[in-house]
């Protein structure tokens, strides 16, 4: 071992080179200090450091550097002695010491040095490695770029040095990378997910980003002046790859949320802006940019404020359920009844429009359909005992429920809790936009059926594949929607309209189905309607939705004069 070992010099170095830093001149500063301990013993001159590093997930592109760890003034020596060490991650670090003077060191001195540039590694390289863990949080490994950690810091920095009004944040899905996670295998498809995220690189200024938030989701900070061109680049972008000896050509576009960064409050105003002006894109569906305004974010708000209330609003019993009275065509008896909800809260009425949208899309909607049934149950077993003839009520459940396989049980076991005849229920359904839910739909109705409770298709006419919905389930009722009524007026698509019409109720008539229209406001247009055959009417002609005291004395009346 060398001289320096047992040397109170080389204590002090030990003892500096433990010290904490917190930034990269405070690392440099503690290693000029070290050397400097023992610059006399050793008769050290200078130190250099040089770093090379490779290419990974967490660095764009291998780099090269070299600095000098300290330099004692005056000429050094012409006999280095060098070290070369290699980091876990592959990087390689080389410390080269200079001889001060004409000085050429021995064997043991040389042991020494080598001591001493051991531990000037080791400390640089913890200083690298938790730098390179700084970054890991900040990176999505996946691809390699900024994940949101990243992105926000990016916000704050502008957002402390007031930077921020001169640029546009983004917010963004890519379209058509299902159809990558199909047609590759999961590793490949990470591959073109890595290809797409370098290509925006590549189209950044150096005071840009762009970064992942998960999945197809990313987010982005574009100068004013450049946003419209990123905005062209996300929405046409091509990429290729080559997969079993093929070159796979990919085309993306991107549902974009945008908003301008004046005026902003605080950092984290950034993210809610772009967060909104993307839910808005989403929901209207179209191809250009959707800019945050205010009325966007005071819609938002009100959306989250339903979604907040609804659980709390369910247990009060705050929805109250009205009834639309069903009319028999032929001779205007009352044949049944469509239950609708409203929400009496914070003292106003809200109609279905203003809460059913959201809940849908929140998925709530699953337990209000549940409640209306419950509610439901209660008013006929309560007229029952009474001795009070009922009509068939419908219920209606969202296609939300398509994705539970107990739904037939949980609406029998409903019914069969509050002892009503199952005649006297009769479940409403909507449309679905995909073929693999007729299956499920289809299953549901026959439970259903068997257990003598109707089933009846809404909106017919509205969905995606409305013949399939014909060919796939045997329900018992085809609720026509009210779009498909001819207006009453002449006007050129008229005869049109009235060959579609009639041709859709004849067809369900063919299929055994009764058929039921809904929004019928005029004499017009109910003796139309029971002229082409229409079994049941409901609509303002009739009667609107009405509160329970008014459906039964309706009830009780039994027919329309």
């Amino acid at each position: 071992m060398g001289r320096l070992i047992e040397s109170a010099n080389m204590e002090r170095f030990f003892t500096i080179m433990q010290k904490p830093v917190h930034s990269e001149d405070e690392l440099m500063t503690k290693l000029r200090d070290a050397i400097a301990c023992v610059e006399d013993e050793l008769n050290v001159g200078r130190v250099m450091l040089q770093l090379s590093v490779k290419q990974s997930k967490l660095r764009a592109q291998s780099e090269n550097m070299s600095c000098t760890l300290y330099h004692r003034p005056g000429i050094c020596g012409c006999k280095p002695v060098g070290f070369s060490f290699r980091t876990g991650e592959g990087d390689i670090i080389n410390i080269t010491f200079y001889p001060r003077g004409e000085v050429v060191w021995d064997d043991e001195e040389k042991r020494d040095i080598h001591v001493i540039a051991y531990q000037l590694f080791i400390s640089f390289r913890l200083e690298s490695v938790q730098d390179l863990l700084k970054t890991a949080i900040k990176t999505d490994l996946a691809v390699g770029i900024p994940n949101v950690s990243g992105y926000m810091d990016f916000v704050i920095r502008l957002f402390s040095n007031k930077r921020l009004e001169h640029y546009v944040g983004v917010y963004f899905n890519i379209h058509n990378f299902k159809y990558v996670n199909k047609i590759l295998p999961y590793e490949h498809a990470d591959e073109v997910m890595k290809i797409y995220a370098n290509r925006l690189l590549q189209e950044l200024e150096r005071d840009e980003i762009v970064a992942r938030l998960g999945g197809d989701n990313y987010v982005a900070l574009i100068r004013e002046e450049n946003a419209n061109r990123f905005f062209e680049i996300i929405n046409d972008m091509e990429t290729t790859y080559h997969y079993e000896n093929e070159i796979r050509k990919f085309h993306f576009s991107a549902t974009i949320g945008a908003a301008k960064l004046f005026d902003v409050k605080d950092a984290g105003d950034v993210m809610t802006r772009i967060s909104i002006a993307y839910q808005v894109a989403r929901q209207l569906e179209k191809n250009e940019p959707v800019f945050f305004s205010e009325d966007f974010y005071a819609d938002i708000m009100r959306q989250k404020e339903i979604i907040a209330r609804f659980q709390r609003s369910l247990e009060m019993q705050e929805f109250v359920i009205y009834y639309q009275p069903k009319v028999n065509a032929e001779d205007k008896s009352l044949c049944g009844a469509e239950a609708l909800v409203r929400w009496n809260t914070q003292g106003r009425m809200l109609f279905p429009g203003e809460f059913i949208p959201i809940l849908e899309k929140d998925g709530s909607i699953c337990r209000l359909d549940f409640y209306v049934l419950e509610r439901t149950c209660e008013l006929l077993r309560e007229c029952m005992a009474t001795g009070l003839k009922m009509p068939r009520i419908s219920i209606n459940f969202s296609r939300k429920h398509i994705g539970n396989p107990d739904l037939a049980r949980e609406i029998i076991s409903i019914i069969d809790k509050h002892k009503v005849p199952h005649q006297f229920i009769e479940i409403e359904l909507t449309e679905s936009e995909d073929f693999k839910d007729y299956v499920v739909m289809a299953e549901m109705i026959r439970q259903l059926k068997e257990q003598g409770i109707s089933t009846s298709i809404d909106d017919f006419g509205t969905g995606y594949s409305s013949l399939n919905m014909l060919k796939m389930t045997t329900i018992d009722l085809l609720k026509i929607d009210r779009s498909f009524i001819p207006r009453e007026e002449d006007y050129p698509n008229k005869k049109k309209d009235c060959i579609m019409f009639e041709n859709i109720a004849n067809l369900a008539k063919s299929l055994g189905y009764k058929v039921v229209v809904e929004g019928v406001e005029t004499q017009n247009q109910f003796d139309y309607l029971k002229a082409v055959g229409c079994d049941i009417v409901q609509g303002y002609f009739f009667d609107q939705p009405l509160s329970v005291d008014k459906f039964l004395k309706r009830v009780a009346i039994g027919t329309y004069q």
